[in-house]
């Protein structure tokens, strides 16, 4: 299928991860320190955008604005008159060490970015990450949460470059484009009538715009949609068709970018034709040695909530969500199903296992230990023996009259009553499941 882009700019906070929680906690550590009143994440929302020493910045103005006295280093008071530069640099230096050691504490991508970044990988577009975050962090959390993924580049806010919305950014990562193009035979240059800035913000638009590359404007970050509505409209004008309308969903941001609506086909009771892994071939193997009744539906690859629902519609059951975590020496870890609609989490997790907190495991342990990769992770990968993996599930999972999962795969899912699979697939190959 052809592309429309084939160079696509993501923003980091808003975009790709929504971060605002980490960061209000750590704005919030360097206003408590000096007994500054805090502010709600909310108030945050409207602040980020423009790098920590603008959003620093901001949050101490507001919270001196009615003339609160400021804590010292000594535990004295002294008054406000206003951020200074060197109290921006004090708070400033605080926020930094709080975040750098809890900057993934509540992070997470948005529901279905890892799946589209991974498919769009897939079709061979090319992919950059252009942020007003600092740079340490940001090439932190972008190999955190989408490992595997060649970004031709991760640029953040660095010493002696200009931040969003200059231009540069956007010259620097084509001509890192090129330079990466130029390494693998055949690949032509990208124009800027090829490229996209993927943004939540003002500042995005305007980066785009400035930059001369379409942009694209999304609603579940930290900007409604009705504002970027208007932005869009007053930076390239009513009338410009270089800009694309405000999308609202993970899912719009598919469609618009591939071309087409999510596929899922109707519901079919055996095997594929042609099964497309090892894994895939083992479970349908599986389940007609063990007599396990199922129904199934292709679709496209990619699992954001909006497809979910579409997929749920075709099995006539909500598909459950899988993650794949381990402790901090990865020696030991967990795949763990769960609601859909249940957030993952950490400390309600290990609270129940009663271990020490875990992380998300890396995409190569994922296909190391369960043979499938990010987007596929299932139950079903329980054919094979997994030295260290623990089952582990909801109990609101192991009570439901149905169980849908995908199959191993990204493009096919399956219903089964859970029953057969808690009594029939599991013991058939020694796995011991703890429901909590």
């Amino acid at each position: 299928m052809a592309m429309e882009y084939k160079l696509i700019l993501f923003d980091l906070d808003g975009t790709l991860l929504d971060t605002i929680e980490d960061l209000a906690e750590a704005v919030n550590h360097a206003l408590r320190v000096r007994g500054l009143p805090l502010h709600s994440l909310e108030e945050y929302r409207g602040m980020v955008g423009h790098g920590v020493r603008n959003l620093v910045t901001q949050a101490l103005e507001r919270s001196m604005a009615g003339g609160a006295d400021i804590l010292d280093g000594t535990g004295g008071t002294r008054g406000s008159d206003g951020a200074s530069a060197a109290l921006v640099d004090e708070a400033l230096a605080d926020f930094t060490e709080y975040y750098c050691t809890h900057i993934d504490v509540h992070t997470h991508p948005y529901p279905g970015m890892v799946d589209l970044v991974n498919d769009l990988h897939a079709a061979g577009v090319r992919m950059a990450v252009a942020s007003n975050k600092f740079q340490s962090g940001t090439e932190k959390l972008v190999r955190e949460f989408f490992p595997g993924i060649p970004f031709v580049a991760i640029l953040g806010n660095r010493e002696g470059f200009p931040l969003k919305p200059d231009p540069e950014i956007v010259g620097e990562i084509l001509r890192a484009a090129e330079i990466a193009g130029q390494a693998s035979s055949g690949v032509m240059p990208i124009s800027r009538a090829e490229t996209v800035l993927v943004g939540d913000s003002r500042t995005d638009m305007q980066t785009a715009f400035n930059g001369g590359i379409a942009g694209i404007a999304v609603g579940w970050g930290y900007r409604s949609a009705e504002d970027l509505e208007h932005a869009t409209r007053d930076i390239f004008g009513p009338d410009c068709q270089s800009n694309k309308p405000v999308v609202r969903s993970v899912t719009e941001l598919r469609t618009l970018l591939f071309g087409r609506p999510f596929f899922v086909s109707g519901q079919m009771s055996t095997p594929p034709e042609q099964p497309s892994t090892p894994l895939q071939k083992a479970v349908y193997e599986a389940f007609a040695r063990l007599d396990i009744p199922f129904v199934r539906v292709d679709t496209d690859p990619g699992i954001t909530m909006e497809d979910c629902r579409h997929i749920d519609e075709g099995l006539g059951a909500r598909i459950v969500k899988t993650v794949f975590v381990c402790n901090r020496q990865q020696t030991e870890f967990y795949l763990y199903v769960m609601p859909a609609d249940k957030p993952f989490v950490t400390r309600e997790f290990c609270s129940a296992l009663g271990i020490p907190r875990v992380s998300f495991a890396s995409a190569e342990k994922l296909m190391e230990l369960t043979g499938v990769a990010p987007g596929a992770t299932t139950i079903l990968s329980a054919v094979y023996p997994a030295v260290g993996v623990h089952l582990v599930m909801d109990r609101a999972v192991a009570e439901s009259e149905w169980f849908a999962c995908t199959d191993g795969t990204p493009t096919c899912f399956v219903k089964l009553r859970t029953r057969d699979l808690l009594e029939k697939y599991l013991p058939a190959f020694n796995h011991e499941l703890t429901i909590i």
